[in-house]
């Protein structure tokens, strides 16, 4: 009977897998379709304004020497837009900007960006001064900048597909106190190649560099190119491709990880004294530089356009959507990938399809992780996921060795795969043999613990290099740095521990954009002060006295509104970074606040005037601070929070009154002032307010 049966239950089982494959090829066949169908109709349909590549026979030979071909990126000395063209541009930007602009914020105006479409509408019917100038450069530079080192004739195929433009965006940035210097975040773009042209800024650069206006340090365009960035013997600005000249251009491919920057026009002469340091004289110019003009820049996004089919063999009309290149291809199935269920399987197809592309792998392996700490798997089924991790996250980094996120997730996934064999040993589970996992099956775990500490380093050396030119903030080099810190001090190399956990606390140097001690700052008006001693006669804090305010009233009113509307804006959510919170109170970090530019020159020359003196001039010692060591280096602000109390909440939520829990803060020294008057014969005003010291409340009384 049961041989009877057997053809039948195969013939049922070998349907059954059929038919899932047929869905699974139909499922992938169909992503791919929608994706052809999305490239397509964005190479024929975005920017229509702009000429597409008309290809001649040797075109881009003259552009391109052969040796120059191999560089992953290019950037020719001659502008590929005329100063009219590159006038028109910034101009036309600069007025649909203040044309809508809801909130002035004094100046501190952020990221403006605008897509060429919108110019195009907005100008509808007049006389476009940019355009021709942009269509001759595309015809006449650009696309033979980029078709040189291709085929003109791909294998196969009777006609190569042309370039075009599928996205055009101009961008502002910098230009107030405070300003970021990056005017683009770091990562890269959809399409096949970006071309980023300088459009200059509000003042004439030209003129500053014929010396027709005395300017030593001009601010001038520049591109961040995170593949360049290499050994620790190289200078942080060999990572610069700049600076640019308005109309300038620089072309790389899409998967190169860019942001556009502002820089001083002597970048590359500039000293750096301690190239080791993250507060690096380099780091200090390029901010003021950042501060001093605001720039623009054009970004364009070029892919390639095959024509489809229009007619069949019985003559009637179809449209044959070509395939999509695999570049394009492979990016887009990652951005599906992750509203599916099958995020692996697209993931892998996607690396199929476009092997050399190691965010592919750098994607799986997130997904692979994200699996290890799922309680819906077996420790077994973590623990292969793990591994997994590690192989494609290797494979990335193979791929592209300087995206510091590849190196940490490396270190992510071998601490995964530790936790899981020690997990495994603890519960005497068996492997696929049915034998006892006694750790034989795992390395040895210092030698897991080098390589999660090589890693670190290497991510530690790739995003200090971001920081180190104020293109990225602090963040994410932080937490790489506590989990180096973390890494050494489990192998016992205490002392490489010690200097992981040195650069850690100069993060927090480097985390304000307030200003720092100018010790050539001659205008000072140190309030008087008085020590608080405790009950066996130690100085504990200083306060202040006399009638020299710290805060002017005026200032006080500035800070208030700027906090009030913050907490407006926030509409209940959290705007600090600390969760350890009373009920009543509202925090807002000072930085946050002084995205306004007239509130931060302020606090600025608030810090530098009275602030900084004070300090220095208490705990020095001659400031009767019982012989502590002055300061040592510049001081400056590691955090800074405006705290609004409310009293009535905090006691409907139980507790005395308003507070914060008692804590001590980071840096050296904290500083603490009262931005409301005591209580008056007229009763405004508060009672009971302070700061409270634990170190005063020793003694009976």
């Amino acid at each position: 009977a049961s041989l009877e049966s057997s053809p039948d239950t195969y013939a049922e089982s070998y349907t059954e897998d059929q038919t899932r494959q047929a869905k699974k090829d139909l499922s992938y066949a169909a992503v791919l379709k929608a994706i052809d169908d999305g490239h397509y109709n964005e190479a024929i349909k975005c920017c229509p304004y702009l000429t597409t590549e008309t290809i001649t026979s040797g075109v881009g030979d003259e552009i391109l020497q052969d040796d120059d071909k191999i560089n992953s990126y290019h950037s020719p000395a001659t502008p590929v837009l005329s100063e009219e063209a590159v006038n028109a541009l910034r101009i036309t930007a600069h007025n649909y900007f203040e044309m809508r602009r809801e909130d002035n914020n004094n100046g501190g105006w952020g990221i403006d960006t605008v897509a060429l479409d919108e110019l195009v509408s907005a100008e509808a019917g007049v006389d476009l001064g940019w355009k021709k100038g942009l269509d001759d450069a595309l015809t006449q530079k650009i696309y033979p900048l980029v078709r040189s080192g291709w085929p003109t004739k791909a294998e196969g195929i009777d006609e190569p597909p042309v370039l075009t433009v599928t996205s055009a965006t101009i961008f502002a940035g910098c230009g107030y106190p405070g300003a970021n210097v990056a005017m683009t975040s770091l990562e890269r773009d959809a399409g096949l190649f970006l071309v980023h042209i300088d459009l200059g800024n509000e003042r004439d650069i030209e003129k500053v560099l014929s010396g027709d206006v005395s300017d030593e340090n001009p601010a001038m365009g520049a591109l961040y190119l995170e593949s360049l960035v290499a050994g620790r013997d190289r200078r942080s600005s060999d990572s610069i491709v700049g600076p640019l000249t308005p109309g300038q251009m620089v072309v790389h491919k899409s998967i190169e990880r860019s942001a556009a920057i502002v820089v001083p026009s002597d970048i590359h002469s500039v000293e750096q004294k301690d190239t080791g340091s993250l507060d690096n004289p380099l780091r200090g110019q390029i901010a003021k530089a950042a501060e001093s003009a605001r720039h623009y820049a054009l970004r364009l996004v070029l892919t390639t356009r095959t024509d489809a089919g229009m007619e069949t063999t019985d003559g009637s009309p179809q449209l044959d959507i070509p395939e999509a290149p695999p570049e394009e291809r492979s990016y887009r199935l990652r951005s599906f990938a992750r509203f599916s269920d099958s995020r692996v399987r697209y993931l892998t197809l996607a690396g199929l399809i476009d092997v050399n592309d190691y965010e592919n792998h750098l994607w799986i392996g997130y997904d692979y992780i994200s699996r290890t700490n799922n309680p819906d798997f077996e420790v077994l089924q973590q623990l292969s996921f793990a591994n997994k991790a590690v192989f494609h996250l290797e494979k990335a980094a193979a791929l592209c060795p300087t995206d510091a996120r590849v190196h940490f997730q490396i270190a992510t996934a071998i601490k995964a795969k530790m936790d899981c064999e020690k997990r495994l040993i603890m519960e005497g589970a068996t492997n696929n043999r049915g034998e006892i996992f006694t750790g034989l099956e795992s390395t040895d775990e210092m030698v897991d613990l080098a390589r999660v500490a090589d890693a670190l380093e290497r991510s530690v050396q790739f995003e200090s290099a971001a920081v180190k030119l104020g293109v990225n903030g602090i963040n994410d080099l932080a937490i790489c740095l506590y989990a180096l810190v973390d890494a050494r001090c489990k192998m016992g190399e205490f002392e490489k521990a010690l200097d992981a956990m040195d650069q850690y606390a100069e993060c927090g140097s480097i985390r304000s954009k307030l200003a720092s001690e100018d010790f050539s700052d001659q205008l000072r008006s140190i309030p008087n002060y008085e020590w608080i001693r405790n009950v066996d006669g130690r100085n504990v804090a200083v306060r202040t006295v006399g009638q020299v305010r710290v805060f002017e009233p005026d200032d006080i009113a500035l800070l208030r509104a700027a906090a009030d509307k913050r907490f407006a804006q926030a509409a209940g959510v959290q705007t600090s970074r600390y969760s350890m919170q009373y009920e009543g109170n509202s925090e807002a970090h000072l930085d946050d606040l002084c995205t306004d530019p007239v509130l931060k020159v302020r606090i600025d020359q608030i810090l530098q005037e009275k602030v900084y003196p004070l300090v220095r001039a208490a705990f020095s010692e001659d400031g009767s601070s019982e012989g502590e060591e002055p300061p040592l280096g510049s001081l400056c602000v590691y955090d800074s929070i405006f705290v609004r109390y409310n009293g009535d909440i905090a006691k409907a939520a139980g507790l005395n009154g308003a507070s914060q829990p008692l804590h001590q803060d980071g840096g050296i020294y904290s500083v603490n002032i009262a931005l409301n008057d005591h209580k008056d014969d007229d009763d405004n005003g508060f009672t009971g307010g302070g700061t409270f010291l634990e170190a005063l409340t020793g003694g009976d009384d």
